[in-house]
């Protein structure tokens, strides 16, 4: 392929220090959300943070998600319940600041028309489209607010759901529902929502260095308008990727973080072939540098990725602390 041939990929390395400045923030932001449960450090967090990102690339459906919750269990004693209602928040929270760019992106692009082109393209009707995508966030976002604010409620709705199951898994299921619970904590706490809703800006912002400089290698900025044109292009690419990868699928979401990816930026007037390269060598460059580092941080724990999959999805340890103490 010719674009591949003619990349300059000075500018995909040059996008790595950014994209690891977005996992950085990612544990600060972590940090945050964890408050409720134990103060921690970002330094503590962030290899946690890189395990799990690469375990979600190399496992199916988004399971580098529990191997994540696990392995925190596992190094800071925290309920692993816990740990995963925090990920659920972080991954809503990730999914509404990408829909408030894209409604910001709409002062300098012609987002319907993105929309619609984007619907189009995937011969998907683009109502339908936005509903698949919204629809999901509002839904998950509500139902945490409610378990938040009304935790007997909650419990008591997760009683009458369990009632039906024999008496041991009734009372182990509502023991991980209470713990669940604890973890939606900060969303008691209104004065800290302004300060996640600014980290997953920076997140992303950090992250779209990597989108706008592997731009640059495939010189995308002439299609697109210019340099400042393609700035706004690169966040509208990595809104639509993002948020039509959001849900579980492939490893590293692996097939529609092309697809949209690819969608997008032949709607904005990049040529196929173009588009296709950028969109893989993109996803190489957020997959690769962060899955080595991961397999760095196992190794050098003297741990193996089968083992933390195996504790993380077993229903016997998932709240079993791992370490001496116990978790709140």
């Amino acid at each position: 392929m010719r674009s591949l041939r003619e990349a300059n990929y000075w500018f995909v390395i040059l996008g790595v220090p950014g994209y690891f400045a977005g996992v950085a923030l990612r544990a600060a932001r972590w940090r945050i959300l964890l408050s409720p449960l134990r103060p921690l450090a970002v330094r503590r967090l962030f290899p946690v943070v890189v395990v799990g990102y690469m375990a979600n690339n190399l496992l199916p459906v988004r399971l580098g998600e529990l191997v994540r919750s696990y392995y925190l269990g596992q190094r800071e004693g925290v309920s692993k319940s816990a740990a995963l209602a925090t990920i659920l928040v972080e991954r809503v929270v990730d999914g509404v600041v990408l829909l408030f760019v894209l409604v910001a992106l709409s002062l300098v692009l012609p987002v319907t028309g993105l929309v619609t082109g984007v619907a189009r393209s995937m011969s998907i009707p683009w109502p339908l489209l936005v509903s698949a995508v919204v629809a999901p966030f509002v839904l998950v976002l509500g139902v945490m607010v409610f378990m938040a604010y009304d935790p007997p409620r909650a419990l008591a709705l997760t009683g009458l759901l369990v009632k039906p199951l024999p008496a041991r898994l009734k009372a182990r299921l509502l023991g991980l529902a209470e713990m669940f619970i604890a973890g939606l904590g900060v969303l008691r706490y209104p004065r800290r929502i302004p300060l996640l809703i600014l980290l997953s800006l920076l997140v992303w912002l950090a992250e779209g260095t990597m989108y706008y400089l592997v731009g640059l290698s495939f010189g995308l900025a002439s299609p697109l308008g210019g340099l400042a044109s393609m700035a706004a292009a690169m966040l509208a690419v990595e809104a639509t990727s993002n948020l039509g990868a959001a849900f579980p699928s492939s490893q590293g979401s692996i097939g529609p973080f092309e697809l949209f990816t690819v969608a997008t930026l032949v709607v904005l007037g990049v040529q196929r072939e173009a588009a296709v390269a950028y969109a893989v060598v993109l996803h190489v460059a957020l997959l690769v540098p962060v899955t080595l580092l991961g397999m760095l941080y196992l190794w050098m724990g003297k741990e193996s990725l089968v083992q933390l999959v195996r504790l993380g999805t077993s229903g016997d340890s998932i709240d079993q602390p791992s370490r001496a103490g116990e978790a709140p």
